[in-house]
């Protein structure tokens, strides 16, 4: 039987460093402005954006100014968190490891962001090669273009039949769409294991949802079969 290949993205698949980057700018928050915020305004404010959207939105919300100076506090403290607390969710490994797969990382992450995440994850490096972890500065245009997912399956060699993205984004979603390749939402991560995500995910078209990593192990194996 030959092998499929599992085209994965990094945050919020491989590690739910969701929950490390909500910690940083709370805490940051707390420390320069003395401001706290609750798990209501946490959701709403911090959860499933890049740092330049939780800047726009905390800065709309309170009024405030997020200076250079706090914005280089709040990268500091992420590499911080990312090379002493981040770890592969369970069950990411055994999927992995599975025979009926072939892998690749392509991840909305530039390589030198990648580089530092991956500080804690040899076990995957061992798995797959750091050749076939592309990044968002590899190539002309990110998710939601199709570009990555594009190169990730043409340098590995496959046919985008025999592919699965595996995301947690919309912008993973529509990046698949666009590519011709199908995609898992995978929704065990901060902030997406909702009735209403869920929903999301299922309006973009996505082959499947799974809300933890033995269901969709279990999805996968039925898809590459």
């Amino acid at each position: 039987m030959t092998k499929k290949l599992l085209i994965w993205d990094f945050d919020g698949v491989i590690a739910d460093s969701e929950k490390l980057w909500v910690k940083v700018w709370r805490d940051n928050l707390q420390k320069y402005f003395n401001l706290t915020l609750d798990d209501e305004q946490a959701s709403e404010l911090l959860v499933g954006v890049a740092d330049k959207t939780r800047k726009e939105r905390v800065e709309n919300k309170f009024e405030l100014k997020l200076d250079n100076n706090f914005m280089a506090a709040i990268a500091d403290d992420e590499i911080y968190q990312g090379t002493h607390f981040m770890e592969p969710i369970e069950g990411v490994l055994e999927i992995m490891q599975d025979e009926l797969f072939d892998n690749c990382i392509a991840t909305g992450a530039t390589t030198e962001q990648h580089a530092w995440k991956m500080t804690r994850f040899s076990e995957i490096d061992n798995i797959i090669p750091r050749q076939y972890q592309f990044c968002v500065d590899m190539v002309e245009r990110g998710k939601p273009a199709p570009d990555l997912f594009l190169l990730a399956a043409k340098t590995k060699g496959y046919d985008k039949k025999d592919c699965m993205v595996i995301g947690d984004s919309l912008n993973d979603f529509a990046a698949a769409k666009s590519a011709g390749i199908e995609c898992m939402a995978f929704v065990g991560a901060t902030g997406n294991n909702t009735p209403e995500y869920k929903h999301k995910c299922i309006e973009a078209g996505v082959y499947g949802v799974a809300a933890t990593m033995n269901e969709l192990h279990q999805k996968l194996s039925a898809w590459a079969k």
